[in-house]
């Protein structure tokens, strides 16, 4: 009986040890994040993509010198810096890398790797939108004029990354060092595909494609960044957590699939069947998440193209019904608070437009109210019905498309009507828009104001008179003082409220009148939680995990 007892004593402590053994074997189940993102990218560069695709699927495949989290910004390829105020109008960062990153093929990232990327970004021959990214950075004048190598950025060995700001800049860390267009590219692989072309707009278009693109083609894209490629197809990109990642046992999803739907309906109708778990551009569908477009459509009024006096301009932003306009374009477009539109935040990290409200008053109750002022306005700076009859008619140039015509169609009805002012429309291919942009050559343009990181400043600054995107020729000196003593303040508040003063004196001057922004929505699964995003239309998956039940 005893020896019974033994030998099932002897056979259950075996099968014990079996299960375990089977239990250590056994795979641990991955966890796939599936997002539905609507357009394909046309490049995954990072200095050179502009659609919320395209950033949010290179901001999962890249890393920059720092990354956003829950917690606020922390070091990412960069394990620490040091500051130095050099005491003489300048600022220097000195980074220090991780010794443990990789690109994707097995080699180390270095400093190196960091000079090129941002010297190629300010490059004219990249043709990159965001350029201006870096206009903190020592030695930027001189680079966008053509010697990328002026920009003060070195590597004092592999691992130390140096960088010269002028001034001060209290986004740089926060902001300029978490941008997708800043992460690190290696010059093996992007230096062959230099385009040889016009830039892309800031809408994302251009009338032609590099004939070979380095970022999209699995064998020659090199990324740097928390997952690496494993598949890409026209239809979507497939990413598995890169092997040598430093911080690889705190990624949540161990796998990112992304699916580039035609329309939100189409990316709706995969989440409904359960195939995606994230849809970029949701729709109008209960429990998405409004967002706002960093594109605000605006008219420039060209300063030395035109004789229009300060109340013409004034009355003619007045009478523009932005909520009809908005209308008009569609569901996802809201009428323009300002020209900083919401989703940007202060430095504190509330938004800018909640905490300064709003700056152009769009009460549809009021809207007929506002055009007695504008017409009275008008009469008493001396301009009279026959005055308007007799003014030389000014032309309002935009890019060709169906929803800038109905709009400039619009503006043309609404200034004739309510002011009696003639003002006659002229479409142009997106090529010559940009042209004549640059050159100055028009009176009034409907275009984009496009922010190029999460701070009011990358709007406003644009209209500084040393700004090459400074295309309406906007010259203020109280204006550019401002600008200045915002850009290099140390109080945080008191820059917040330089900015607002910045604003509401370029609104005042009516030469810069806002329209409407787009607007967008997002919608993850509720089973999941840990997205972050950047506030500008990239979405990061990286801390994507299952929500408590």
């Amino acid at each position: 009986m005893k020896r019974s007892k033994r030998l099932l004593a002897l056979a259950l402590a075996l099968c014990t040890v079996l299960a375990m053994a089977g239990c250590t074997d056994a795979e641990p189940e991955q966890m796939t994040m599936r997002a539905a993102l609507v357009d394909a990218p046309v490049t995954l560069d990072p200095a050179r993509a502009v659609t919320e695709t395209e950033k949010t699927v290179a901001a999962n495949l890249f890393e920059n010198l720092m990354k956003q989290t829950a917690a606020g910004v922390v070091g990412a390829q960069a394990s620490g810096y040091e500051y130095t105020d050099n005491m003489d109008g300048t600022e220097t960062y000195t980074f220090t890398l991780r010794n443990d990153i990789y690109w994707s093929d097995g080699k180390k990232v270095t400093a190196h790797d960091f000079v090129y990327a941002w010297q190629r970004l300010v490059d004219p021959a990249t043709a990159s939108p965001h350029a201006s990214i870096l206009n903190m950075v020592a030695g930027y004048a001189d680079a966008i004029s053509g010697d990328p190598t002026a920009l003060q950025v070195s590597a004092g060995d592999d691992r130390t990354f140096v960088v010269t700001i002028s001034g001060h800049c209290s986004y740089f860390l926060s902001v300029v060092c978490t941008a997708v267009s800043t992460m690190p590219v290696r010059a093996d692989a992007a230096a062959p595909a230099e385009p040889e072309e016009e830039p892309r707009t800031e809408q994302g278009e251009q009338e032609t494609q590099p004939a070979q693109d380095w970022s999209m083609d699995a064998a020659t894209l090199l990324t740097n960044g928390p997952y690496a490629v494993t598949g890409m197809t026209e239809e979507g990109l497939s990413a598995a957590a890169a092997e040598r990642y430093y911080d690889a046992r705190r990624l949540g999803p161990d796998v990112l699939e992304f699916r580039y739907t035609g329309s939100s309906e189409d990316a709706m109708a995969l989440y409904d069947a359960g195939e995606v778990d994230f849809v970029l551009d949701a729709g109008d569908v209960e429990g998405a998440v409004e967002a706002s477009s960093a594109r605000v459509s605006t008219v420039l009024i060209n300063q030395m193209a035109t004789s229009l006096s300060e109340s013409v301009r004034q009355a003619m932003s007045m009478v523009v019904d932005r909520n009809a306009l908005a209308e008009a374009v569609g569901s996802e477009y809201r009428a323009a608070d300002g020209l900083i539109p919401y989703g940007i935040v202060t430095s504190d990290g509330s938004s800018f437009r909640d905490a300064n409200g709003a700056a152009i008053d769009n009460d549809p109750e009021e809207y007929d109210a506002r055009c007695q002022e504008a017409v009275g306005l008008l009469l008493s700076a001396g301009y009279s019905t026959a005055a308007l009859e007799h003014m030389s008619p000014v032309t309002l140039l935009y890019e060709s498309d169906a929803v800038n015509v109905k709009v400039a169609q619009m503006l043309q009805a609404v200034w004739r009507d309510k002011l009696g002012i003639r003002v006659s429309i002229r479409g142009v291919s997106p090529e010559d828009m940009m042209t004549v942009l640059k050159n100055g050559e028009f009176s009034l343009a409907l275009t984009d104001v496009n922010g190029d990181r999460n701070t009011a400043l990358s709007y406003l600054n644009r209209f500084s008179s040393d700004q090459q995107e400074n295309y309406g020729q906007f010259y203020s000196n109280a204006y550019d003082m401002l600008i200045r003593v915002a850009a290099n303040s140390s109080s945080d508040t008191a820059r917040d409220a330089y900015l607002a003063d910045a604003e509401k004196m370029l609104l005042d001057s009516g030469y810069v009148i806002p329209l409407y922004n787009e607007t967008y929505t997002w919608l993850l699964r509720d089973t999941l939680t840990g997205i972050q995003t950047d506030g500008m239309g990239v979405y990061y998956f990286q801390n994507v995990v299952e929500a408590a039940s």
